[in-house]
């Protein structure tokens, strides 16, 4: 085994509130009821984006300006990024969210991670939204693939979601970390999951199950 590597949602999990989300009700471009139902098992994440941006008329720098102001990162999750870039774990996100508030919250907290995002563009009347990583599969099913690239690759697999369409993803994983909807889901259906409340207790169960160099005899 190489050691181990992690895959994780945005939002809702690397942030506390599913960002995507925020900003539509906040600028009253959905309501509770219709967000709550995008959370069934039978929609299709990606699909609910496409449609819920399509009448969103908000600027760039409006989005951004939301996130500086509006959007608070989980606890750990700049130092778990650091600590992976410095213990050398692969880390990538894989997400149905939008680079136009992903980019600037990474800017906002000075990092860089391998991501996958919806890519957002401003049109007249709204936001047009594209996933060109999901040409043969579904958002559930591409990072369910991420976990099984990396296991195929010889790693052991941390995973970190909030939503049901984390939940393949988590069922393959070695370890998962979930909140919300996916940890009461795994709770449901017998996955083992550790409540994700803070990243830096993922990084010292890193530490912790990683097996030390033997000295040379």
């Amino acid at each position: 085994m190489k050691g181990w590597a992690a895959v994780s949602d945005f939002d809702g999990t690397i942030t506390l509130r599913d960002v995507g989300d925020h900003l539509l009700l906040h600028y009253g471009f959905s309501d509770k009821e219709t967000i709550e139902a995008s959370y069934s098992l039978k929609v299709r994440v990606e699909n609910f984006m496409k449609s819920a941006f399509a009448g969103a008329r908000l600027t760039e720098d409006a989005i951004a300006g939301f996130v500086r102001g509006k959007v608070r990162a989980r606890a750990g999750f700049r130092e778990f990024i650091l600590f992976c870039g410095a213990s050398g774990v692969p880390l990538e996100i894989a997400s149905g969210g939008v680079d136009l508030y992903a980019d600037p919250f990474f800017k906002m907290h000075g990092v860089k991670v391998r991501s996958f995002f919806g890519r957002g563009r401003v049109v007249k009347g709204g936001i047009k939204i594209t996933y060109p990583f999901l040409k043969l599969m579904d958002l559930s099913s591409f990072k369910a693939s991420r976990v099984r690239r990396l296991k195929r690759a010889g790693y052991r697999v941390v995973f970190f979601g909030d939503g049901p369409n984390d939940f393949k993803a988590a069922q393959l994983a070695d370890k998962v970390y979930a909140a919300g909807r996916l940890l009461k889901l795994c709770r449901e259906r017998g996955i083992a999951a550790s409540p994700l409340t803070d990243f830096r207790k993922a990084a010292a169960f890193i530490r912790k199950n990683t097996a030390s160099p033997t000295p040379d005899s």
